[in-house]
């Protein structure tokens, strides 16, 4: 596409709409006068180009119903009487296809970006849609790890070792292994937590109860829900959606939803992969994601429950986008991110016998976010067991002014307030509630880059609308056109309705020139099927390959012709097997 050189033809408001079986209807009751265009037809030679004057067209309007104005010899339609009336009214000329004919062409990147994603969002859905499709080889030892309802499977630990029967112990304090699946039953992709070791302290009953915990609600059970989950799942765009938890193969399994593309905060900026590794965060950057760990954080706590896996590695980052100015910061370049918070309810599944109350689960969320916010501050990481286990007051205070004392030095007193109230050890720390309350003014900055995300993949989204748009047609086109046979007539696709649009085919992909070069004008190829999409009532020429046979016809015509020869196809196709 870069290679053409092209304009963007534009929708005609002198269209028809049309409904099945009501045929077309005019968009509007008022006769409207049009100034004439140029109107080219080439088949395999290119050699018509029909130029026009002004005219009314609504006096010249062709109709396929009067027979008075075209004649049918062999299932074909001419032009008679409607058409030798037509060229006394008008002054034609024929002339040769100029060579230059693009002298008031748009930009190029008009159409680039009407007819599909910018480059840079083309090739990272495509990255996405890869990784969303690779699996592992049909020998691998790591397929046995995966319960049989589950199919193409994809370890996403690259350091898992290759045998099913070692795994890595985990921040859980167990052997875990984390695979992409695909369900049997509903073809969807899920993220499958597989955890060993861990049958002494799970039983079936727990899992049910932490089940109900996360996936309960007043009306009861729906089994049409993905992964066989409960109707009323807790769901929040912050937190990635917990399905299910069973027990298999003597092992504990957690199914939760896919994200592709995802990785953790510790792999994004404090891996030593990453050139960021030790470099402390933006503070933009740091308000965004704690807004989106805020609303997180609310809505679970609203519930009565509570996160428990507030760690940079339990923490999913994937890209907002790159849609202009809002997809990254202006200092150290990082884009935009959403975050998501994963692994709910595995804690609560392992740790089931551990007699805390709610109030005291929540607060320890409150202690890991403000142990989030010290990691990201300071470019360490930081964790709640560093700062509080095993270590006496004084201790915890000497360690957070260690860290404290910078971020009071490089970032501002707002934030810095935050993090001393949420990891002071000598009062409790304060409800999400109140943290909401105090960064209301920072939401609205949140918000205003969500909003320019929004707005970016809308464009996005109209560019690939326009491609399907023309997509449909073109399928459509494809089944008609040379069909081979149709039943017992063999010059079904040659004859009829059909013949036009063989001739219409020809004149959208087949232009050339004077000398028979292909003309590749993708502009002229867009902007007739537009006109075609909206049946509009202007006039083309259509032409046969030898030159014998020409035809004056509308797009709104082709469209008829073009519906009715697909619903017969449709209504004579083979019937596609149910799957039960």
């Amino acid at each position: 596409m870069d290679e053409l050189e092209d304009t963007v033809g534009k929708l005609s408001l002198n269209a028809k709409e049309w409904r099945p079986g009501l045929g077309f209807s005019s968009n509007s009751e008022t006769s409207r006068q049009v100034s004439a265009g140029s109107m080219t037809s080439a088949g395999s030679s290119g050699r018509w180009n029909v130029v026009v004057g002004e005219e009314d067209r609504s006096n010249s309007q062709s109709s396929w119903g009067d027979s008075s104005q075209a004649i049918d010899v062999n299932g074909t339609h001419y032009f008679s009487t409607a058409l030798q009336s037509q060229q006394q009214q008008q002054q034609q000329q024929t002339t040769v296809p100029n060579q230059n004919p693009h002298r008031h062409r748009l930009p190029r990147s008009t159409l680039r970006s009407s007819l599909s994603l910018p480059s840079e969002e083309y090739h990272y859905y495509r990255e996405l849609s890869l990784q969303s499709q690779t699996e592992m080889n049909p020998d691998d030892n790591r397929h046995r790890a995966v319960p049989p309802s589950f199919c193409r499977s994809f370890c996403l630990e690259p350091d898992a070792p290759v045998s099913s029967s070692h795994t890595i112990r985990s921040s859980f304090g167990y052997p875990t292994i984390l695979f992409r699946v695909t369900s049997t039953s509903d073809g969807n992709l899920y993220a499958l937590r597989r955890i060993d070791s861990a049958m002494k302290c799970v039983n079936h009953t727990i899992c049910q109860s932490v089940m109900q915990q996360w996936l309960s609600n007043p009306v009861g059970l729906d089994k049409n829900q993905p992964g066989g989950g409960i109707a009323g799942a807790f769901d929040h765009p912050g937190v990635v959606r917990f399905y299910k938890c069973f027990l298999s193969q003597r092992a504990v399994f957690f199914l939760h939803h896919y994200h592709a593309g995802a990785v953790t905060l510790k792999e994004r900026f404090f891996s030593n992969k990453d050139s960021r590794s030790g470099i402390p965060l933006p503070e933009s950057f740091i308000w965004s994601c704690l807004t989106q760990l805020v609303s997180a954080i609310l809505a679970v706590h609203s519930s009565d429950l509570a996160v428990r896996t507030l760690q940079l590695n339990h923490i999913l980052c994937t890209r907002e986008g790159c849609f202009g100015a809002s997809a990254s910061s202006s200092l150290y370049s990082i884009p935009k991110v959403r975050l998501r918070i994963n692994c709910i309810g595995i804690v609560d599944v392992l740790e089931f016998e551990t007699r805390k109350t709610l109030e005291e689960l929540q607060g320890e969320d409150m202690r890991a976010l403000g142990c989030l916010l010290l990691s990201m501050t300071t470019g360490t990481e930081v964790s709640v067991s560093d700062v509080y286990r095993n270590n006496s007051l004084q201790q915890q205070i000497m360690i957070l002014n260690q860290y404290l004392g910078f971020v009071r030095q490089n970032y501002s007193r707002d934030l810095h307030s935050l993090i001393e109230t949420l990891l002071n050890p000598n009062i409790a720390p304060p409800p999400i509630r109140a943290i909401a309350a105090n960064m209301a003014v920072r939401v609205f900055e949140e918000m205003d880059g969500v909003h320019s995300a929004v707005d970016g993949m809308h464009d996005a989204l109209m560019g690939l609308y326009e491609s399907g748009r023309a997509l449909r047609l073109m399928l459509k086109l494809a089944f008609v056109n040379e069909r081979p046979e149709f039943g017992i007539d063999q010059r079904w696709s040659e004859s009829g309705d059909c013949y036009i649009l063989k001739l219409f085919r020809d004149f959208v992909f087949h232009q050339a020139d004077g000398a028979g070069r292909p003309a590749m004008d993708l502009g002229h190829v867009i902007s007739s099927l537009n006109k075609l999409d909206a049946a509009d009532e202007e006039n083309i020429v259509l032409t046969s390959r030898d030159g014998k046979n020409v035809l004056v016809v509308s797009y709104a015509d082709v469209a008829f012709c073009l519906e009715k020869a697909y619903q017969e196809l449709c209504s004579n196709a083979v019937p596609h097997p149910v799957v039960q």
